[in-house]
């Protein structure tokens, strides 16, 4: 005898209706908005024309994602990827001018920062941020996770199925199935497939 159906949750019903009433203005505002995504509210979003989100992402209050066009007389033009299945928590921030490449089943935690940019600051005759933006590609591979507060700060690869531990400050490429923390980030696990298991290691990037 087959056991009963569970009745969905009210907050997950809720979720869902929330997810249908988004998708109809925004999949005409942004490159591609998948189905069943959400960005909850409060968020601050610009130029989503440039942003491509998958099916079944979601994202939760107080995101702010930017895709920059130009900055004094730069022109870009940015292209903002996101898997599906991929979540963020609260306070995600995300910047891009080139190309920002999140993948599929990734896991943001919160106060999350990414970016493919850096400031120029070497013309000590202008404030920092009247000066040019250096700009690269950022992307976060396939089931990755991402601890709460780690910032990838300038651009970087991150491969499959890395782990970052929290609050981790990222400068360097990270190889796939590796775990990483510290400020500047280190490897600290890899995990052996001879054997199934995550061996311990304290390698530099």
């Amino acid at each position: 005898m087959p056991f009963p159906r569970k009745k969905s949750s009210l907050y997950t019903r809720r979720k869902k209706l929330y997810g249908q009433i988004q998708y109809l203005p925004n999949k005409h505002f942004y490159g591609k908005f998948g189905n069943d995504s959400i960005l909850f509210k409060p968020h601050k979003i610009t130029n989503k024309k440039h942003i491509y989100i998958g099916n079944h992402v979601s994202f939760d209050k107080d995101l702010r994602m930017e895709a920059i066009c130009s900055k004094g007389e730069q022109i870009f033009n940015p292209c903002l990827q996101i898997g599906n299945y991929t979540h963020a928590e609260q306070r995600c921030q995300i910047f891009c001018a080139n190309s920002v490449k999140i993948g599929q089943h990734v896991i943001i935690s919160s106060d999350v920062f990414i970016t493919d940019v850096t400031h120029e600051y070497r013309n000590i005759e202008l404030d920092i941020l009247e000066q040019e933006l250096n700009v690269g590609s950022t992307s976060i591979g396939d089931y990755s996770f991402i601890g709460t507060g780690v910032k990838i700060i300038k651009p970087v690869k991150i491969g499959e199925h890395a782990i970052v531990g929290a609050n981790s400050v990222i400068t360097h490429d990270i190889p796939p199935y590796t775990i990483v923390a510290g400020n500047p980030a280190h490897i600290i696990k890899k995990y052996n497939f001879q054997t199934g298991l995550w061996d311990l290691c304290n390698e530099g990037l």
